[in-house]
């Protein structure tokens, strides 16, 4: 069969890197059939770990900025796109998107993250009043960005990559290497590592693994750091781990207790919320929002909790041998929601291509 594409060209900004989510959105346009140029910005801001290397970085931020607002007027110029998508805005020069305006490329920009606010690192308040259409996953920033002076703002979902998160067969040692009953895939942040210290401080009668980066920064007598396992994980692990576990912990950026104004009001779901789903393998286990609850339905596709004690009775009843098989008829039909409900993020780019006017070339094609 010969592949079909639209002709719609997207230029697109964001990291590209197994993992990330920008990358899964890319992948959503392409699979839609546009043909999309990437502005990878991992290539041009390093990773760099070490202090000294930090350190380089910030001193050289201004000379990589320029290079990177260089990059995306030159692609503009000659790759001449229907829609220029930029992610967080982290990096745009006011002058770079003003100079892309009076060129007429229509823009967007889908902001990822809950603190937003003139931001350290990032230009995305300084620009939000530049572009067509701001994109958020969260209900209560539409208001805040039409007041700091958004043309139009769309709320959309998460999703998950059908390509990474599916079922899949581990070998034995694979199971051995990845398995345990409960698991944790995240960055160490205040609500997760309070819950997690508390839940850890005696030791469970379950196994436990927590993968992610900076849990070192707590203490070294912090009850969470025996359970964690010293690194992130690659795109191919997270399915690994979850097919290899029992239950899969979720928080979501909110901390509806702390001091942070955002962060209280937060995440009311990410896309672990579907990628875990999606996986087929673990039951998710995770804070209770509203949001969660319209995308799973509690006790049939999901399990979620209110608070340390919820938190502690769901574990022991579930991880019980006389619920195994309830809970791997769970795991296939949250699943089967993901398919059902088509949780990619197909739907939501097909939402981009309607407000841009772009959609009538992909139902000529018939992809919509």
């Amino acid at each position: 069969m010969i592949a079909q594409n639209t002709g719609v060209r997207v230029l697109f900004t964001g990291q590209y890197w197994p993992g990330a989510n920008s990358m899964y959105i890319a992948r959503s346009f392409e699979r839609c059939g546009a043909i999309v140029q990437i502005l990878n910005e991992t290539a041009i801001f390093p990773s760099w770990q070490s202090i000294t290397a930090r350190i380089v970085r910030k001193l050289l931020r201004p000379l990589i900025e320029m290079e990177f607002n260089r990059q995306l007027l030159d692609l503009a110029t000659s790759f001449a796109p229907d829609l220029i998508y930029i992610t967080n805005a982290d990096y745009c020069l006011p002058s770079t998107i003003q100079e892309l305006k009076r060129r007429g490329f229509p823009m967007m920009c889908f902001y990822h993250d809950v603190q937003w606010k003139d931001r350290a690192g990032s230009r995305f308040s300084q620009n939000i009043a530049e572009f067509d259409l701001i994109v958020t996953t969260r209900r209560w920033q539409e208001a805040e960005f039409k007041a700091a002076g958004a043309k139009a703002v769309s709320v959309v979902r998460f999703g998950f990559d059908p390509q990474v998160h599916h079922p899949i067969h581990l070998l034995q040692s694979a199971k051995v290497r990845y398995g345990s009953d409960v698991v944790f895939i995240g960055t160490c942040e205040n609500q997760r590592a309070q819950d997690l210290n508390d839940l850890l401080s005696t030791s469970p009668s379950y196994s436990m693994r927590v993968w992610g980066n900076l849990w070192e920064r707590l203490p070294a007598n912090a009850p969470v750091r025996r359970y964690w396992q010293g690194r992130s994980v690659d795109e191919q692990e997270v399915t690994a781990i979850y097919s290899a576990s029992g239950i899969a912990l979720h928080w979501v950026g909110w901390e509806p207790f702390g001091t942070n104004e955002m962060l209280k009001k937060g995440d009311q779901h990410n896309s672990r919320t579907f990628q875990i789903a999606a996986c087929g393998g673990a039951v998710m286990l995770a804070q209770r929002t509203q949001e969660h609850a319209d995308f799973f339905i509690e006790d049939k596709e999901a399990l979620f909790f209110n608070d340390l004690d919820e938190l502690k009775y769901k574990l022991n009843k579930w991880l019980d041998p006389r619920y195994k098989k309830a809970r791997q008829r769970m795991a296939y039909l949250a699943r089967l929601r993901c398919l059902r409900d088509n949780y990619t993020y197909d739907p939501v780019v097909h939402s981009f291509l309607r407000y841009f006017g772009l959609s009538s070339k992909f139902k000529a094609k018939g992809l919509l």
